[in-house]
C-alpha cells in the first residue's frame, strides 16, 4: 500500500472511447446469479442501472493560457461538483441503442424498475428517448437525475415512458446563491419545474445545499422566500456542503473564502497514517467561515422542517390532491389554495386575469406578458401581478413571473 500510495502523486495514463456506440449492453449475471442463492424470503427486484451517456455538457475542460497557466486540465460547472473527472467531453449514446438495451436487459433479468446513471441526460436526444421507450409497451419504473431547465414537454414524455421518480439539479431557491453554486439556472426554474413534477405526479428527490462557503445573508433571505412560494410542492432535502477533490471550489478556494484544505480526519481513521498524509481522498476538509455558514444557515433547516411537515399533513387530508390547483371553466379559473390548520381559500380569475395567469403558466417576463396582452393597460398588469405574488399565487424573479397552481386536469 505505501507504494501505491506513493505513486498517486504521478498521473496514471487514461485512454476514453471516442464513442459508446461500440459499448456493449451491460452483463449483470454474476449480481443475479448470487440473488438467486438467496432464500425466498430475503430475494427483491432489484433496479437495473443504464447509462444514455458519459460526462457533463455543463461541464467544461479550461485549457491553459500565458495569462492564466494554472488552469489547464480544471473543469467549470457546478462549483461543488466532482462527479467523473476522468472523463473527458460528454459522449451520448444514439437512442436507438439506448432502448434496445433496456429492452434486453429487462426482459433478460425479468425486472421493469431501471435507474438512468447519467450525471446529466443528452440535451438533443433525451426527449425523443423516452418517446420510443413508451412504444415498447412495458410498464417500466424509471429514475433520472435532471436538469432544471427540462421543459414541461420533456418532462410529461418522460412521465409518460414510465418516470416515475426524478433528482433535479435544483440545490438552491435563491437567485444570488445560485450563482455562486454555477449552476446556470435561477430560482423561478427551479420552481417551475417542482410545479411540474406535482403536475405530472413524479417523484422529486431534490436537494438544498446548506452551509455553502462564501454564501450570506442575502441568500438565506432569498431561499426561506423560495421556500414560502414552493410549500404546495415537494419539499426539497438539506444536504450540508462538503467539498470534493477536483471540483472549482477545490481548484478556487480563496474565492470561496477558504484558509486550508486537507483530508477529512474521517479517513485517517480508515487507513494508516503513511497512507492518510500520502493521499488525497475524494471528500476534504477545509477551514473557512464553517461557524458562520452554520449559524445563518439555520433558519433555513427549520423552515425545511415545517415544510416536511406542512406537505405531509396537507396531502394526508385529501389523498392526491394538490395543495395549490386549479380549475378552469372556459371563460373563467378557479385556483384552490389549501391550508395547514386554516380554511381553505378560493380565488376566482376572469376575463384578461384568467389569461394572464394561464399564460405564465411558463414563466414569462414582464415585456412579454405586456406584448401578450396589449389591450390590458401596463399599469393593470403590474397590479394585477403584485396581487398574485402577494397572495402566494404566482413568483416573482427579476421581473419574471410564474404561475404556481397545478392544473388539475393535468394532474394524475
Amino acid at each position: 500500500m505505501p507504494k501505491a500510495a506513493q505513486s498517486y502523486q504521478h498521473k496514471a495514463n487514461f485512454n476514453q472511447m471516442k464513442e459508446l456506440s461500440s459499448l456493449p449492453a451491460p452483463d449483470y449475471d454474476d449480481y443475479f446469479n448470487l440473488l438467486k442463492s438467496f432464500k425466498s424470503h430475503n430475494r427483491f427486484f432489484p433496479t437495473l442501472p443504464v447509462e444514455t451517456s458519459r460526462g457533463c455538457w455543463w461541464q467544461r475542460t479550461l485549457a491553459s493560457s500565458k495569462a492564466h497557466p494554472k488552469t489547464a486540465n480544471r473543469s467549470t460547472g457546478c462549483a461543488f461538483c466532482n462527479l467523473n473527472l476522468q472523463w473527458t467531453g460528454y459522449r451520448a449514446k444514439d437512442p436507438p441503442q439506448v432502448v434496445n438495451e433496456i429492452d434486453q436487459l429487462t426482459a433478460k433479468y425479468r425486472t421493469l424498475s431501471v435507474a438512468i446513471a447519467d450525471n446529466v441526460l443528452p440535451r438533443k436526444t433525451s426527449k425523443k428517448i423516452f418517446e420510443k421507450l413508451e412504444t415498447l409497451k412495458k410498464d417500466l419504473r424509471l429514475f433520472s437525475e435532471i436538469r432544471a431547465t427540462t421543459s414541461y414537454q420533456e418532462l410529461k414524455a418522460m412521465g409518460q415512458s414510465g418516470l416515475q421518480e426524478v433528482q433535479i439539479g435544483i440545490e438552491a431557491l435563491s437567485g444570488s446563491l445560485l450563482k455562486k453554486l454555477h449552476k446556470g439556472t435561477t430560482a423561478i426554474q427551479n420552481l417551475e419545474i417542482m410545479r411540474n413534477c406535482e403536475t405530472l405526479d413524479i417523484i422529486n428527490i431534490s436537494n438544498l445545499i446548506l452551509n455553502f462557503p462564501g454564501s450570506d445573508k442575502q441568500d438565506v433571505v432569498e431561499t426561506l422566500d423560495g421556500i414560502k412560494f414552493a410549500i404546495p410542492y415537494r419539499p426539497l432535502k438539506a444536504v450540508g456542503f462538503w467539498l470534493g477533490y477536483g471540483s472549482p471550489v477545490w481548484h478556487n478556494p480563496k474565492a470561496y473564502g477558504i484558509r486550508a484544505v486537507f483530508n477529512h480526519p474521517n479517513w485517517g481513521r480508515l487507513f494508516p497514517p503513511k497512507i492518510f498524509q500520502s493521499m488525497q481522498f475524494m471528500i476534504q476538509a477545509y477551514r473557512g467561515d464553517l461557524g458562520y455558514q452554520k449559524k445563518i444557515w439555520q433558519p433555513v433547516r427549520k423552515k425545511l422542517e415545517l415544510w416536511q411537515n406542512t406537505y405531509a399533513e396537507l396531502r394526508k387530508e385529501v389523498s392526491q390532491s394538490p395543495i395549490l390547483s386549479m380549475r378552469d371553466g372556459r371563460d373563467f379559473l378557479i385556483i384552490r389554495q389549501r391550508r395547514l390548520h386554516k380554511e381553505t381559500i378560493n380565488h376566482r380569475l376572469v376575463g384578461t386575469s384568467r389569461l394572464i395567469y394561464i399564460f405564465c403558466f411558463s414563466h414569462r417576463s414582464l415585456r412579454r406578458i405586456r406584448n401578450q396582452f396589449p389591450m390590458f393597460a401596463e399599469d393593470k398588469i403590474i397590479a394585477f401581478l403584485k396581487m398574485m405574488v402577494e397572495k402566494n399565487l404566482m413568483f416573482e424573479e427579476n421581473r419574471r413571473y410564474l404561475s404556481l397552481a397545478v392544473p388539475v386536469k393535468y394532474h394524475h
